[in-house]
């Protein structure tokens, strides 16, 4: 048998290798050193070589500022101002200066001159934003500039519209158009807005309107007293501001007036009765385009008792809302004529009841009106009796008994143009109907 051999030696560990770290730093400051070097060398090239130089800026912007000055104190304010620019030379050192652009420099106007209003020829000051810098101001073109000056304020106008392009369709009329909103505030000089007469919103469009429309005004038109138009360009508004023209349209319309007659009786006929009207009909121009172009109207409202000859009354034609009466005249006087009519006074001993309360007994105890005035046409009231005359007497109020005094309305039998003027009183008891015996007589 073989022997095995236990024994066993392992290899001894290696051991582990440390990174090696590259060795930067002699190179790094070489560099530095390298950079360092150039801006020595520029600086002494920049003295040595090129010492001061002479530069052009252009375009400077100038400002102008009146804090802390009289101008200001006096509530004066710098006209027409547009923000102008300079164009600056400058000398210095050419490691300072030699990368100015415009906003390393500051130009300004001397306002200390002023004092009231007018036009000023003010200097203009230029001078460095970086104090520590050796910048000299060689020459400033140009050097001047002219500043009106004068008192700034607001005032409101209201608004008026032009629309030389916009008319009505046929059969249809314009109103006067309106704006919104109705008042333009203006900013500018005191003087300048004096000469202000009329502010107007014009609108440059064309149409022939049938109904309303809104169009939105092209521009502001100022106007003096002469009717000249005003140019001023010191005068500002707000250029956002959007003003709109209504136009509203209206349709021709005629009304033909009429009075109205109550009270009479069934067999009168009303439309015989002598009215003379001062207009008997105008022409209006109306909102509603939908309305008929012609419509007959109530002016007011008379009984046929309060007629006489020679009755007249003054009237107010009424109108709806947004209606414009383009006659003139907004009153209509109505009259009675009296030529070929006669008055006379009869005695009405006809009088009847009608509606009579139901269970009800009624009496008249007004037995004749002795004196009861007739109208009518002198034709007609020469064949006139008194048996044509009736007076009734409406009970369709009463339900209670007692007597009252009712007013008569009086009936022309067979004449339909002669009518009563004035009232009428009839008294009438009103009673329960007592009970009727009846009794049988025999021969």
């Amino acid at each position: 048998m073989e022997e095995i051999n236990n024994d066993y030696t392992p290899k001894p560990r290696q051991p582990r290798k440390k990174p090696v770290k590259k060795q930067h730093g002699a190179d790094f400051a070489l560099r530095i050193i390298a950079v360092i070097a150039a801006i020595i060398v520029w600086f002494i090239l920049s003295i040595t070589q090129y010492p001061t130089i002479n530069r052009t800026i252009n375009k400077v912007p100038v400002n102008l500022s009146l804090e802390n000055t009289i101008a200001k104190e006096k509530g004066l304010s710098a006209l027409n101002f547009k923000n102008p620019t300079v164009d600056v030379e400058i000398k210095g050192m050419n490691y300072e200066i030699g990368n100015y652009k415009a906003s390393d420099l500051t130009a300004t106007i001397d306002v200390s001159k002023v004092t009231k209003e007018g036009q000023y020829v003010l200097d203009i000051d230029v001078k460095s934003n970086h104090p520590s810098d050796s910048c000299t101001i060689v020459s400033v073109s140009p050097s001047t500039i002219a500043v009106e000056f004068d008192r700034i304020t607001q005032k409101s106008f209201p608004l008026e519209v032009e629309s030389p392009s916009i008319s009505a369709a046929d059969g249809f009329s314009l109103s006067d158009a309106t704006v919104n909103p109705d008042k333009i505030t203006l900013n500018g000089p005191v003087n300048s807005l004096a000469k202000i007469n009329r502010a107007v919103a014009k609108v440059n469009s064309t149409a022939k309107l049938s109904e309303d429309k809104s169009i939105k005004a092209d521009e502001i038109i100022l106007y003096d007293s002469d009717n000249n138009v005003i140019t001023d360009s010191s005068i500002t508004w707000d250029e956002n501001q959007t003003f709109t023209a209504s136009f509203i349209v209206y349709k021709k319309k005629t009304l033909k007036l009429k009075l109205d007659v109550t009270g009479a009786p069934e067999n009168f006929d009303v439309s015989s009765l002598p009215i003379t009207y001062s207009q008997q009909e105008i022409t209006i121009n109306t909102p509603n385009l939908s309305d008929k172009d012609s419509e007959t109207i109530i002016i007011g409202t008379v009984p046929l008792s309060q007629l006489r000859l020679g009755w007249e009354q003054t009237f107010d034609i009424p109108l709806s809302a947004g209606e414009v009466n383009l006659s003139g005249e907004s009153k209509v006087t109505v009259a009675i004529d009296s030529q070929n009519y006669v008055t006379n006074i009869y005695r009405v001993s006809q009088i009847i009841t009608k509606n009579k309360p139901e269970g009800k007994q009624v009496e008249i105890e007004t037995k004749s009106l002795p004196a009861v005035t007739i109208i009518g046409p002198e034709s007609d009231m020469d064949s006139l009796k008194e048996n044509d005359l009736v007076a009734s007497v409406d009970l369709s109020d009463i339900s209670k008994d007692g007597t009252y005094s009712k007013t008569a309305t009086i009936s022309i039998s067979g004449h339909s143009k002669i009518w009563c003027f004035g009232t009428n009183e009839v008294q009438v008891a009103v009673s329960e109907k007592t009970a009727v015996t009846t009794t049988s007589r025999s021969d």
